[in-house]
């Protein structure tokens, strides 16, 4: 299976708050000065200081934007004007105007097939890393996933357990409304968090046991009207109808609903693992995050987990400073590099690092991996970034009552077949 094969060297999406700052580096010594782009900072921080520690007299002038739709927008931007960084975090695979495939094809990327750690890639982690032709265009820093994160104490003091199979998920929902929290907080004023769920549902009712759904969705084969999707978005509007969510989930951002798990008044969220980082800065001292596959059948044993690369970073096409950009990309395919930014981020690296230790968040991960029971995000295949535009803000109106589940999915299927 294609997804359990990504992550062989196996020893996360969205690290998001709300502003955009800039280091005030004056520069370097020596003149050499890398600029450099990342949406979420404490990652990418703890990774330049590194770099400027193994490279003295090396400076590294950074931008960090916390929303990922205006990272987005803005790299595009800056990239079509010649204004963009040398280097730049980006999403693996296409489907997105900032993805691998996207951006290589439209001539923005620097080919980096022939840096020392490109041929030690899987073949899977070259999929999402290279462009149409297979050069490679980008370095996997980490593995990310979408389950159930949870709050450990307020699931205990609700005594609640955990669902695990979807006629529990809607039990589970209404006992813990009837106990006056938030089962699972929902933030859907950030766009990209509305995909979240129906990706985790169908992991189980699509790609896992489904595999070869997206290429003959390629083939013109299969549709979204007309597959499990219509099941998975049916299922995200009956947790809405039985109290899965929030009041309101179009007005609350991403922030807000991480509070509302960091602080208890939500027993959790379907999100990506790494969104847990997120949620303890709101919590009280002592409090522990959990994570665990989201089902969306009647056996539990049928539940798969979206699994796959997170964050990869590229090379600015027109970098100023192409070959100090090539040893920070050096960097990030190390060990230490690996280590540091799966540590840092709350997810496991994509390359191989033997010093990384998995802590409990990462054990579900890696055991869904083991299993056979790991799926790839869906967007990852789509042809273009229109597919996934249409899902995220189709989903607001869905949740608004304006359109209809056959609405949505004929909006996508639309959308896939349109060439960018």
């Amino acid at each position: 299976m294609r997804s359990a094969r990504i992550f062989t060297s196996v020893c996360f999406f969205a690290l998001v708050a709300t502003a955009c700052s800039t280091s005030q580096d004056a520069g370097s010594p020596t003149g050499e000065v890398l600029t450099l782009a990342a949406a979420g900072q404490g990652p990418a921080e703890a990774a330049v200081k590194a770099f400027e520690k193994a490279n003295p007299g090396v400076k590294v002038k950074t931008t960090y934007a916390q929303d990922d739709a205006t990272y987005q927008q803005q790299l595009r931007t800056q990239l079509s004007s010649g204004t963009a960084p040398d280097v730049f975090r980006m999403w693996p695979g296409g489907g997105s105007t900032m993805a691998v495939k996207d951006l290589a094809k439209d001539g923005m990327l620097m080919d980096l097939s022939g840096e020392s750690w490109a041929p030690g890639m899987s073949a899977d982690l070259k999929a999402v890393t290279s462009d149409s032709a297979g050069k490679v265009m980008a370095v996997p820093v980490t593995i990310g996933a979408i389950g159930a994160i949870w709050n450990d104490q307020a699931l205990a003091k609700s005594g609640l357990s955990k669902p695990t199979t979807w006629p529990e998920v809607l039990t589970f929902c209404k006992a813990a409304k009837a106990k006056n929290v938030v089962p699972f907080a929902l933030g859907l004023k950030s766009a990209w968090v509305t995909q979240l769920v129906p990706y985790a549902l169908t992991a189980s009712l699509i790609y896992g046991p489904d595999p070869d759904f997206a290429k003959r969705q390629q083939d013109g084969q299969v549709t979204f009207a007309k597959s499990p999707w219509k099941e998975a978005e049916n299922k995200y509007l009956q947790m809405k109808d039985s109290g899965c969510f929030n009041d309101s989930p179009n007005g609350v951002g991403y922030d807000e609903q991480m509070q509302m798990v960091g602080q208890g008044k939500a027993l959790g969220a379907v999100h990506v693992l790494s969104a847990v980082e997120s949620a303890a800065t709101f919590a009280p001292k002592g409090t522990t995050f959990s994570m665990s596959l989201f089902p969306a059948t009647d056996k539990a044993d049928q539940t798969y987990m979206p699994v796959s690369v997170g964050i990869v970073y590229g090379i600015n096409a027109k970098a100023k400073h192409p070959e100090l950009a090539k040893k920070f990309m050096e960097f990030l395919a190390s060990p230490e590099g690996q280590n540091l930014y799966a540590t840092k981020s709350g997810s496991s690296p994509a390359l191989s690092s033997p010093a990384f230790k998995p802590d409990a968040l990462q054990k579900p991960v890696l055991q869904a991996i083991k299993d056979g029971k790991a799926t790839l995000y869906p967007d990852q295949d789509w042809p273009n970034a229109k597919v996934q535009l249409e899902h995220t803000t189709s989903i607001q109106e869905l949740f608004n009552g304006s359109i209809d589940v056959a609405t949505l999915l004929g909006r996508m299927d639309k959308a896939y077949g349109e060439a960018k």
